[in-house]
């Protein structure tokens, strides 16, 4: 098949605070991060990557060396905090798992798994590898510690080409994917079916990693070289809510593979917007966003998003990291330290009114990490404009 648009994998938001050290441990390895960071694999021979926010794009940086053979379904285990991966081409499907410096050891087969190509996989937050079988529909929940299948989904919709899901991540019991088209997909672990919500990214091309970061919202890489980040909202029900919050330039590669580790990550992000009080019609609108890390640890990274108001004309900013599209505001942040903050400019011009009229204006920031304080993660400024004085010209 040669290079394929690969896998990705997440973990499930985690609770505030530093979770208990990994239960399991393997002599002499040490285990990966999980302070925050994203993990992408990509190429021919394939390289593990840590994948570092910055404003506006996402540098991949090397975690070893690279491997001789190609693998894919890349996750990090909540039981010992290392990160597994299948192989696949001349190697045949074999576990192989990586250390905090990349190390790689291979594990060797998996009892119970047919042979094919396995480009899509993740872990639940019990500590089970899911592994989704290339064009067939079929779902393998592994036991890593045993090297063996312990449970089979089958979800024949899966198995049209047409409908090909390159990544799945977990979440809320659910495995999350996309396809080409741009259709987030949903599995259901339990009932063995799967939902599609058309028209959500951009289609064309492959998301070959997704993940979940620590606040519950779904990256996807795309291997032309972006990452997608999308809030979603009534996660389980029958009518989730999607909303593309930022996109930040990546690298562009082949046999693309994510996946990400939260669990010991946390940060109270806020923001605080101000703005003129009150201004003239034509005149122009200044406002200014601060995001501060009010946590008592670092955030990893953040977006932010706000919806100029239609009065508020040609708003501008020419912070790093944000752009204005249609009127929306959306801004993404590398890391944060505690008690650090950032600034992020807006300009406009007051639009014609007939009468005075107020104008509200909301900024939101989405944290990477869990934020244990929410109420805090929104701000909105209030503008009257007023109209021109008729006496003069």
């Amino acid at each position: 098949m040669g290079l394929i648009a690969g896998l990705a994998s997440g973990m499930s938001v985690s609770p505030a605070g530093a979770v208990p050290a990994p239960a399991k441990a393997h002599s002499g390895a040490v285990p990966v991060a999980c302070d925050g960071k994203i993990y992408v694999s990509s190429g021919n021979p394939d390289q593990l990557y840590t994948a570092d926010r910055r404003p506006g794009r996402v540098r991949f940086t090397p975690l070893g060396d690279a491997t001789p053979f190609l693998y894919n379904a890349i996750g990090v285990n909540p039981d010992d905090h290392f990160l597994y991966g299948t192989t696949f081409g001349d190697i045949g499907n074999r576990l192989v798992r990586f250390d905090g410096n990349g190390d790689v050891t291979t594990l060797g087969a998996i009892a119970g798994l047919p042979p094919a190509v396995y480009i899509s996989g993740t872990f639940d937050d019990e500590g089970n590898y899911y592994v989704l079988a290339d064009n067939t529909g079929e779902i393998y929940q592994i036991d890593v510690a045993t090297r063996s299948v312990t449970g089979v989904i089958d979800v024949p919709e899966l198995a049209d080409p047409e409908l090909d899901v390159f990544d799945i991540t977990f979440r809320d019991g659910f495995l999350w994917g996309s396809t080409d088209s741009g259709a987030i997909t949903r599995v259901d672990i339990d009932n063995e079916d799967v939902d599609f919500f058309p028209g959500v990214l951009p289609g064309g091309e492959d998301f070959g990693g997704v993940f979940t970061y620590g606040n519950g919202d779904l990256g996807f890489f795309r291997n032309s070289g972006q990452l997608f980040r999308v809030q979603v909202r009534n996660a389980t029900g029958s009518t989730p809510r999607f909303t593309i919050l930022s996109k930040q330039t990546t690298t562009p590669a082949t046999n693309v593979d994510a996946t990400s580790c939260f669990l010991d990550s946390s940060a109270d992000l806020s923001v605080y917007k101000h703005g003129n009080k009150s201004v003239k019609a034509g005149k122009k609108v200044t406002y200014s966003i601060t995001v501060k890390n009010k946590g008592r640890g670092g955030s990893s990274g953040w977006s932010l998003i706000d919806h100029i108001p239609s009065k508020i004309l040609a708003p501008t900013t020419t912070t790093d990291g944000c752009e204005i599209t249609d009127g929306v505001l959306s801004c993404t942040g590398g890391p944060l330290a505690k008690r650090h903050h950032v600034e992020i400019k807006v300009t406009g011009t007051a639009a014609e009114v007939s009468k005075t009229t107020t104008v509200s204006n909301t900024a939101t920031v989405f944290g990477d990490d869990a934020d244990p304080h929410t109420a805090n993660n929104r701000d909105t400024a209030h503008t009257k404009i007023k109209p021109k004085d008729k006496n003069k010209k």
